[in-house]
């Protein structure tokens, strides 16, 4: 189980970062996955005490730069923290490659530990909770910008097509391999419709994030996040309960005072 930071906890989002390594190791490959190699949970384990160790860079770019040699990869923002002694992230890493006799890739996943991130980068990325912040296309373009889950590959006729729904609107169909894919990556609760991708290419246009329809389904605040990022809105609740609980027992104490103070 992946540790998770806690405000009463006394060891820093480092710390865990570079104990996890061997955990993340060991779970890379397994689950969801459609194969893996031998080989790659070493190569992952050394990048990642890479990425624990190294403070010149950012988490995400250090990421870049280790998945380098995958053909295809998306870094979902799975997991965020700012409790306890800083700021944290957690990622969900899909990496894609050839395998031996075929073009069709082999996907794997793991969700890494927690690493540490610096406030800037954490409020660069504070709305976009299950959202993928970088991915690396077939055609080795990389995006380092955020974009729900699945739709750099929409439009794509390698991956899936274009159905009419019956109802005179046209959806996005994965093809069966890489509808696990889309699993893999996140997940969605809803179809990607046309009209949905044409307001993600104007939003890409024109410089802006896109968060769906209405700009509540993706991100932070999206309907679809809460089902795939459960831990950070369990945290979030229970935070919140806390911070009420906390805030009465001042008021108690308060009124308490005061009638004592009174009485004398």
């Amino acid at each position: 189980m992946s540790r998770r930071p806690s405000s009463n906890s006394r060891t820093s989002h480092r710390d865990v970062a570079s104990r996890g390594v061997v955990a993340v190791a060991r779970r890379f490959g397994r689950g969801r996955a459609l194969a893996w190699r031998p080989g790659t949970t070493a190569f992952l384990a050394v990048a990642l005490l890479a990425t624990a160790s190294c403070a010149t860079e950012t988490p995400l770019e250090r990421l870049a730069q280790q998945l380098d040699r995958y053909p295809e990869y998306s870094v979902v923002l799975q997991d965020m923290s700012d409790e306890g002694f800083g700021y944290a992230h957690q990622y969900r890493v899909v990496v894609g490659e050839p395998q031996a006799g075929s073009d069709e890739p082999v996907y794997r996943e793991a969700v890494l530990d927690w690493l540490e991130v610096d406030s800037s980068t954490y409020s660069r990325y504070e709305s976009s909770l299950g959202m993928v912040v970088l991915s690396k296309g077939r055609d080795g373009t990389v995006d380092r910008e955020e974009h729900p889950p699945g739709y750099q590959q929409v439009g794509d006729e390698r991956y899936g097509q274009w159905r009419d729904d019956g109802g005179g609107r046209s959806f996005w169909e994965f093809y069966g391999q890489y509808a696990l894919l889309s699993n893999l990556i996140g997940g969605f609760g809803r179809p990607i419709y046309r009209d949905d991708w044409d307001g993600y290419r104007d939003s890409r246009s024109r410089g802006q994030t896109y968060y769906g329809p209405g700009g509540g389904v993706y991100g932070t605040n999206g309907s679809t996040t809460r089902q795939t990022s459960p831990d950070f809105f369990r945290r979030q609740q229970a935070r919140q309960a806390a911070q009420g609980r906390s805030f009465g027992q001042r008021v108690r104490g308060r009124m308490a005072g005061g009638v004592r103070s009174f009485g004398k």
